[in-house]
């Protein structure tokens, strides 16, 4: 059977109280039963001990046996529920209760008795007879035989008492499962209260309404952990579904384009408008490769995202490959009389050659992009620790803020129209990413508006 967080907590506290209020009123009437009946047999034991010495005190007053104070003491006795019986030395009869009185006190001894066993219940007992001897110093002077119910007799008082504490301590322990009762309901609605928050909350995230607003903080530190949890988790699917919106989009625009014009030029042939001239089918061969290589560089990410994309480790020297990737771009900064040097020491490390070389290449190709006429391009190597750190430097328009974090995602231009120009797409720096992310590398950029760039790529010396 499903229940909810509150009603299991409530029946758990709720076991767990009556386990624990049940325990502590069985041993607490245990001990009391145990130490008041010990109580009680030691005043009984006192009753007759009384008994036995005024009985022997009667005869050592005149040496001899006065039947009047023996028949006071026995009555007295009789009014206590005990039955004395005394005999002289010789074994003679010196008083008993009449026949009546004995049957009659009886009776009540055994009406008592079961009175007790209804009310207290385990007290039943027998009649019993003892027999004491009677003593002047040393002298025997006769035998007392006391008769009772056994030595846990209990008065109408004792049995009123007991039977008071039995019932306070229920009263007792039903206030305390009462209590037990509130303080679960109010912790299992403090606990349960947040939790179903929460669980609306994610509830509207599974339905895409990311805009919902998180339940309020708690005071209770891992209801108020799972809150931001999963008020961040709701934050980036925002993102997330921003980012497919906008790459759809960029998808959309960057196959349009080229489309649009390859269309119209093949219209244009077709119709006779335009001769089908060397120049005019280069152009729809250079808009067909510009799609190409757009729907290659989307192939280049997903295959290195994808976890069956293995990479080829070998060993090189990752100076000397930036120094190779740089030479391949001596024309294109020799264009715009950019200063290009790669500094820093010979550097060995282990990771596939060919993809670390599409990083150097496109991190250099973005550099020379945006830097200006007779600006700096610096590549530098050097080792931190069991890490090899390259970065990529220049002193060109630099990078606002509010982008620095989203260049690396597919599609995103901090300056479209230029991009568009020199045939940008978005996808240099998400390649980057890709590639260093699948060599358990990272890599971010520190930039300043009008005062370049710095792209840091940090990589592990060996791939285990």
């Amino acid at each position: 059977m499903r229940r909810t967080i509150g009603w299991n907590l409530i029946l758990s506290f709720l076991l767990f109280s009556s386990v624990i209020i049940g325990l502590f009123g069985w041993f607490s009437v245990r001990m009391l039963d145990s130490h008041f009946s010990e109580y009680v047999s030691e005043r009984r034991t006192e009753e007759i001990t009384g008994f036995t010495d005024e009985i022997e005190t009667v005869y050592a007053q005149t040496d001899s046996w006065d039947e009047e104070a023996v028949a006071v003491i026995g009555r007295q006795a009789l009014q206590a529920d005990i039955i004395l019986k005394v005999y002289d030395s010789q074994g003679a009869l010196i008083w008993s209760p009449s026949v009546m009185e004995e049957q009659e006190n009886r009776q009540m001894m055994s009406s008592h008795m079961s009175q007790m066993n209804e009310m207290m219940g385990g007290t039943e007992s027998e009649y019993t007879v003892t027999t004491v001897e009677l003593n002047d110093g040393a002298q025997k002077i006769g035998s007392l035989a006391i008769g009772t119910m056994g030595t846990y007799f209990y008065t109408d008082h004792d049995v009123a008492f007991m039977s008071d504490i039995r019932n306070n301590l229920l009263i007792v322990a039903l206030l305390a499962f009462a209590l037990s009762l509130f303080f679960a309901v109010w912790i299992a609605r403090k606990l349960s209260v947040p939790v179903f928050a929460v669980s609306r909350f994610t509830g509207e995230i599974a339905k895409g309404n990311y805009t919902e607003r998180p339940p309020k903080e708690t005071n209770i530190v891992e209801i108020d952990a799972l809150i931001r949890s999963v008020d961040s988790l709701s934050r980036q699917l925002d993102n997330q579904q921003e980012i497919r919106n906008r790459l759809s989009s960029d998808i959309a625009h960057e196959i349009r384009t080229p489309l649009t014009t390859l269309k119209g030029n093949l219209e244009a042939m077709l119709d006779g408008i335009w001769e089908p001239s060397s120049e005019r089918l280069k152009i729809c061969y250079d808009e067909v490769n510009r799609i190409s290589r757009l729907i290659g560089n989307i192939d280049k990410i997903n295959e290195m995202e994808s976890s069956h994309e293995k990479l080829v480790f070998s060993r090189f020297d990752l100076q000397a490959l930036s120094r190779k990737v740089a030479a391949n771009f001596t024309a294109a900064a020799a264009k715009k009389q950019i200063a290009l040097a790669v500094t820093g020491e010979p550097l060995l490390i282990t990771a596939d050659q060919d993809k670390i070389s599409q990083v150097l290449t496109n991190l250099l190709a973005n550099a020379i992009k945006f830097t200006p006429k007779q600006g700096n391009i610096r590549i530098e190597i050097q080792q931190e620790g069991n890490r090899a750190v390259l970065k990529v430097s220049d002193d060109g328009i630099g990078i606002d803020p509010e982008d620095q974090e989203k260049i690396f995602e597919r599609f995103y231009m901090t300056e479209p129209s230029r991009n568009s120009k020199s045939g940008g797409q978005g996808l240099g720096l998400a390649i980057v990413k890709s590639i260093i992310k699948k060599h358990n590398g990272t890599v971010r950029v520190v930039s300043t508006i009008g005062k370049g760039a710095t792209f840091t790529v940090t990589l592990p010396m060996d791939q285990n």
